[in-house]
């Protein structure tokens, strides 16, 4: 059976949310067929056009439109609307360009240093800001830039502010480092790209309205106008640019492989496309290195038989159960799949701990966005108000501090007081005292299962499922209300630890197949699949040496 056939008969015995999944998927279908007949660059920048997890807001607005059916006919945006839209995207465009002027200007001799020698390994990552960085490890790659410089192999990390803003502080921050070679992406986008970007998404929007006008099937017409719209986005330019950036990094350092994040984001495919666009021969490596859900079809089931590279030519997976997940998916792609891991369980957090129901703590993991958030910080604070006897932890994401999540709650936790924010600077001092993790969407789960957490997954009634432990059947449970949370917690506070460990088992089993820790052996498979394996090493010193 196929990966879509085998999501949907799953998610079909569940109700409303399975048609959520199947409505979703279908859309899914739709944006892979604009995306074939649009044959532009621009459009694999789109955030509406790259189905994955998080739903994004314009997809959200998207599926409700095509619920409703119908064959009435689709409204065009008008000319004056595409026209207005390009002209603040040129004024954006101005305004980044002066201000990779001026970046440019104060740290080009430092970058032409960084680009003298080649590097045949370019990681690309994302920091949340100047001060993330504090340690040798990167929040993604740990360290692995400095285990391939022990094993003879550069390496080159490429780094970009998950905060979008171009900002001295962040650059100087990064080119500072000595222990690795870490360069701001900013500083590789010509300071022409911006505006010619501009100038495509405005052909590409045009484009996208005449396959909206000329279209038979009534829903791709309603995705094409949609995506005519959204092609003039600040944020598809932004996207876009990464294709820039991934081919001035391979010109420059001449890498054998292209690391890069895999998790259907929308500027991934123009980085493809970039690095191929240098280099044919360079491979693009996706690294698989969070959760997979259930309707991320970019990475489950990529658009295949089309003009776009919709995969990478090697994976690297978080464990044995995503690359299961993924394998039938790529397989018409002829993408390699290689075990890998996490560096999230490295330095001895690899280690299981086992259940301590008796702690009666309660750590409160929302994802990185707003909305995620207000839901789970929301209920948390009435949870707490229904068990005074248990301690809830609220810990928030590094991309959004409770300060801005703050304002936007209806009460506030410091009227609780069994609620603590916590400050620990490590995730797993918090684990180390609750014994229950509420959540959605955090990948974080996964290691909070390992280490002995009972997870209580939150169902939201408004929007659809984000468990990523869905195939789990033991020991995560559901709750919608703070009645049912509060009589699964009291209930679990009285199991003994014997009890708790045996019903932990299972589910920490299935988690450390589905993430497990990189070591030598992963990087070791990583270089033989890359063409840097120590034979090859060798070969090319003795080459060398004659």
């Amino acid at each position: 059976m196929s990966p879509r056939g085998r999501w949907a008969v799953r998610l079909d015995r569940a109700g409303t949310v399975e048609s959520w999944a199947v409505r979703y998927r279908a859309m899914t279908e739709l944006l892979y067929a604009v995306r074939r007949r649009c044959r532009r660059g621009i459009v694999l920048g789109m955030s509406l056009l790259n189905p994955r997890h998080p739903l994004s807001s314009d997809q959200a607005r998207l599926l409700e439109v095509l619920q409703k059916g119908g064959t009435y006919p689709v409204r065009l945006p008008s000319l004056a609307v595409l026209a207005w839209r390009a002209v603040r995207l040129v004024a954006f465009a101005m305004r980044d360009t002066i201000l990779l002027a001026v970046l440019r200007a104060r740290f080009a001799p430092r970058l032409l240093q960084m680009m003298r020698e080649p590097a045949p390994v370019v990681l690309k990552t994302w920091a949340f800001g100047p001060e993330t960085w504090n340690g040798p490890a990167d929040f993604y790659y740990g360290t692995l830039s400095q285990q391939l410089r022990e094993r003879g192999v550069s390496c080159v990390l490429l780094c970009g502010d998950a905060r979008s803003r171009i900002d001295p502080a962040f650059t100087r921050a990064f080119l500072q480092r000595r222990d690795v070679r870490a360069v701001p992406e900013w500083l590789l986008v010509p300071l022409w790209a911006p505006l010619v970007t501009a100038c495509r998404q405005l052909a590409a929007a045009l484009s996208l309205r005449r396959l909206a006008s000329r279209a038979d099937d009534h829903r791709v017409a309603c995705v094409a106008s949609a995506a005519s719209v959204g092609c003039l986005d600040p944020s598809t330019m932004r996207n876009n640019l990464q294709c820039d950036i991934a081919r001035t990094a391979v010109r420059a350092w001449k890498p054998n492989a292209f690391v890069a994040f895999y998790e259907g984001q929308p500027w991934e495919l123009p980085s493809r496309h970039g690095v191929k666009a240098a280099d044919p021969q360079c491979l693009t490596v996706g690294y698989q290195h969070t959760i997979i859900m259930p309707y991320a079809w970019s990475v489950l089931a990529p658009s295949h038989g089309s003009w776009e590279r919709s995969a990478p030519d090697l994976i690297l997976c978080l464990g044995e159960v995503t690359r299961r997940m993924m394998a039938p998916g790529h397989a018409p792609l002829g993408t390699r799949l290689v075990t890998f891991g996490t560096f999230r369980r490295a330095g001895g957090a690899d280690r299981l701990s086992a259940p301590e129901p008796s702690r009666r703590t309660i750590l409160v993991l929302p994802e990185g966005n707003l909305p995620e958030s207000t839901i789970l910080f929301q209920f948390a604070m009435r949870a707490a108000e229904a068990l005074p006897d248990h301690r809830f932890l609220f810990r928030t994401h590094p991309l959004l501090p409770f300060d801005q999540v703050r304002p936007h709650l209806d009460d506030s936790p410091d009227r609780h007081p069994n609620i603590e924010l916590s400050t620990r600077p490590s995730i797993d001092e918090d684990f180390d005292r609750a014994s229950v993790v509420l959540y959605r969407g955090s990948s974080a789960v996964l290691y909070a299962v390992l280490r002995g957490l009972k997870p209580l997954y939150l169902h939201d009634a408004r929007t659809h499922d984000i468990d990523p432990l869905f195939e789990l059947t033991t020991w995560r449970e559901r709750t919608g209300s703070v009645e049912g949370f509060a009589a699964v917690l009291r209930q679990y506070a009285t199991m003994s630890a014997s009890a708790a460990q045996e019903a932990w088992r299972s589910a920490a089993e299935y988690v450390n197949a589905y993430t497990q820790p990189v070591d030598d052996a992963a990087i070791t498979r990583f270089l033989d699949a890359v063409g840097l394996g120590p034979d090859r090493q060798a070969a090319a010193g003795t080459k060398g040496s004659e």
